[in-house]
């Protein structure tokens, strides 16, 4: 099968369709013009209509689209009432002034020194960390 000889057959065919559609045209006019005219008429009546209703039913989706914006109405509010916060002890400091250095007593009191089970387990978290980093690099 060659697709060059396909198409060629398929314009041949068309061409004969269109010329046998010709000549039948014109042996119409011929023998009968008012029928012509009148079929061309219907056929253009009935495009336009087919255009207009197309024109009326796109202005009527942009009118639905175009919505005006709704008037609003200002009330007059009373001021804001701020709720009350929560109840803390008068001793009670929310924040502190951060100090640069702990005194000697304040270190005695809150540092402790880490034993060898907690040194390993945070070297083997660091570790755990370093390996997944490294892991992850191309």
């Amino acid at each position: 099968m060659d697709f060059a000889s396909i198409i060629e057959g398929l314009r041949d065919k068309i061409t004969g369709l269109i010329d046998s559609l010709s000549e039948k045209l014109s042996e119409l006019m011929e023998t009968n013009k008012k029928l012509v005219f009148l079929f061309a008429g219907l056929i253009f009546a009935v495009l336009l209509c087919l255009i207009l209703l197309v024109i009326a039913l796109s202005k009527s989706d942009k009118e639905k689209d175009t919505k005006s914006i709704p008037r609003t109405e200002i009330l007059e509010v009373e001021e804001a009432v701020i709720p009350d916060g929560p109840k803390l002890p008068k001793d009670y400091n929310i924040s502190r002034p951060a100090k640069d250095k702990w005194s000697d007593e304040e270190a005695e009191e809150w540092f402790t020194i880490p034993g060898e089970n907690e040194v390993e387990s945070l070297s083997f978290s660091n570790d755990k960390i370093v390996k997944d980093i490294l892991e992850a690099a191309p």
